[in-house]
C-alpha cells in the first residue's frame, strides 16, 4: 500500500521539475514575421519590397519610421535598393525611369503604369505586383484576392499573382 502512494508522488516530481528549465519572463525581441498591421491604418515600423536576387523575385524588409501606403512602398521600390541591400547582391529590374504607379484599392487592387506593361520584364512586373499587395495586406483595405490588376495605357488589364520565393 505505501509502495502505491509513492509513486504518484515521484511522478508530481518529475513534472515539477520539469528537466531543471527555469521559467523565464517575456524576452523583448522585435516584431514578429508579420505584415499585417494590428492598429491603425498603415503597418507601422516597415513595409516589404521585393528586389531582385540571383534572379529571383524576394522580399526585402525594410524599416521605416512612418506609415507607409501601397503608393508610398511603389515609391521606395522605384528608388531602387539601399548601399547595404545592394550591397547584399539585391538588384531591381524596374527601371528608375517608370515614373508614379497610381494604385487603387479593391478586390483585387489595380496597378496603372504610365507607360505600356510590355516595356517591363517579368521580373520587374513582379515586384511590382508583389510589393502592392504586401503593401496593401499591411493596410485596413487588405484585398482578398493574392493577386492585383495591371493596367497601362495601351494595354488591356491583367491579373497577376505575386510569385516570389
Amino acid at each position: 500500500m505505501r509502495r502505491t502512494r509513492v509513486l504518484p508522488v515521484l511522478a508530481a516530481a518529475t513534472l515539477v521539475a520539469a528537466c531543471g528549465v527555469q521559467p523565464t519572463g517575456v524576452v523583448p525581441a522585435g516584431p514578429g514575421p508579420s505584415i499585417r498591421a494590428t492598429t491603425g491604418k498603415y503597418f507601422l515600423g516597415g513595409v516589404t519590397l521585393y528586389f531582385v536576387s540571383d534572379g529571383r523575385v524576394i522580399p526585402v524588409a525594410r524599416p521605416t519610421q512612418d506609415f507607409i501606403s501601397p503608393e508610398g512602398a511603389l515609391t521606395l521600390l522605384l528608388k531602387g535598393p539601399t548601399e547595404r541591400e545592394a550591397a547584399q547582391g539585391l538588384t531591381t529590374f524596374v527601371p528608375a525611369e517608370v515614373g508614379r504607379v497610381e494604385v487603387y484599392s479593391g478586390d483585387p487592387t489595380t496597378i496603372v503604369l504610365p507607360f505600356s506593361v510590355r516595356k517591363l520584364s517579368n521580373q520587374a512586373i513582379n515586384q511590382l505586383v508583389c510589393t502592392t499587395i504586401a503593401a496593401s495586406a499591411a493596410t485596413t483595405r487588405a484585398p482578398g484576392s493574392p493577386g492585383v490588376n495591371v493596367a497601362s495605357p495601351d494595354d488591356r488589364m491583367h491579373f497577376q499573382a505575386c510569385q516570389a520565393d
